[in-house]
């Protein structure tokens, strides 16, 4: 097989993007919400300065991932589709970073491979559906090691960048 050219790459990146949004924003709002999201629906729907004291009361999780939910929630609402689509955005962001990371550090052919596993990974499907902090870590995870192959190649701003990804998937989730 023959690695596609630049323009075809990209091509074939933002299809398999495509592909990825559809399997997690399609069935957001197909399921209730249980237990956990319920309780992430309630927090993020305090005002500020009590769901920032309630979260180490009641919470593992830092404060990144409800701090941005509540501010979403404020734009798309707190039903089911409103409070997951957070997680459906950073699940389906995920797969770009999938495919820079792979072919950084192998080929191109590995980061198309790659973004096709994050796409259709059930687990990542299922996790970029849930109203909790699992896509946005895993987000800003596969940036991270995106950025740490690009240091890797000499790139000095990716460390910057590298830096600023791993800070905040600590941030998200321990």
């Amino acid at each position: 097989m023959r690695i596609p050219r630049p323009g075809r790459t990209a091509a074939a990146v933002a299809a398999i993007t495509a592909l990825g949004a559809a399997l997690r924003f399609a069935t957001l709002a197909h399921q209730s919400l249980w237990l956990d999201e319920l309780y992430t629906r309630w927090l993020v729907t305090l005002p500020r300065e009590w769901m920032l004291e309630e979260i180490p009361r009641t919470e593992r999780t830092p404060y990144l991932y409800y701090l941005v939910q509540h501010e979403w929630v404020r734009v798309f609402g707190a039903s089911e589709a409103g409070l997951r689509s957070l997680s459906a955005l950073a699940g389906t962001a995920t797969i770009p970073f999938a495919y820079l990371a792979g072919a950084a550090l192998v080929t191109r052919r590995a980061g198309l491979t790659a973004a096709v596993l994050v796409a259709v990974n059930p687990f990542l499907v299922w996790y970029s559906q849930e109203a909790r902090a699992y896509a946005l870590a895993t987000l800003f995870v596969a940036a991270g090691l995106a950025f740490a192959a690009q240091a890797h190649r000499g790139s000095t701003l990716a460390v910057f960048g590298w830096g600023i990804a791993s800070a905040l998937a600590i941030a998200t989730h321990y």
